[in-house]
């Protein structure tokens, strides 16, 4: 196996994979199935929408963990900065330089659209929900821990591409 594909072998890079994995399927087959129905035309249309989103991250990603960053020093060590846009991502296993920062931006983007699409599907299937007070309960724990997952996927998100505008208009 090259060294590039090792990258995709780290617990970090696997965690970030699941974690997509595990936000596509929950948001399309089980929320915006339950909130709008998959059969319908709006259901479609959603689901389509957010597929390209998730599709247009998950490749992106892909694209930040095989991308080559540029000129890495000899005298590497991961989570030294070598200037002032470079630096050692543990998520995508890589660093982000020159030549990968674009693809680095953009699925950053890409995940934070897609994260705040699966906010606004779930929250319009807890919404749209009938609750039965005692048969739901394990369901709402689930639902809440759900939420919270996606709203600090948002905040970290937001909070990485603000940290990079500022950076753009600083240079």
């Amino acid at each position: 196996m090259s060294t590039k594909g090792k990258r995709f072998l780290s617990v970090p890079v696997l965690a970030v994979f699941t974690l997509m994995c595990f936000v596509y399927y929950s948001s399309i087959f089980v929320f915006l199935h339950d909130w709008l129905n998959l059969q319908s035309s709006p259901g479609t249309l959603n689901a389509y929408l957010f597929s390209l989103f998730a599709f247009l991250s998950l490749f992106s990603f892909f694209s930040c963990v095989l991308t080559d960053p540029g000129h890495v020093p000899s005298s590497y060590a991961p989570d030294v900065e070598f200037s002032k846009d470079d630096h050692h991502c543990l998520w995508i296993n890589n660093c982000v330089g020159y030549w990968n920062y674009k693809a680095f931006f953009v699925f950053v983007l890409y995940a934070t659209m897609s994260s705040i699409y699966a906010t606004v599907i779930f929250i319009s299937c807890i919404f749209q929900k009938d609750w039965d007070p005692i048969k739901g309960s394990s369901l709402k724990i689930f639902y809440v821990s759900y939420m919270l997952l996606l709203f600090k996927d948002v905040l970290t998100y937001v909070q990485l591409i603000c940290t990079r505008v500022k950076y753009i208009k600083n240079l």
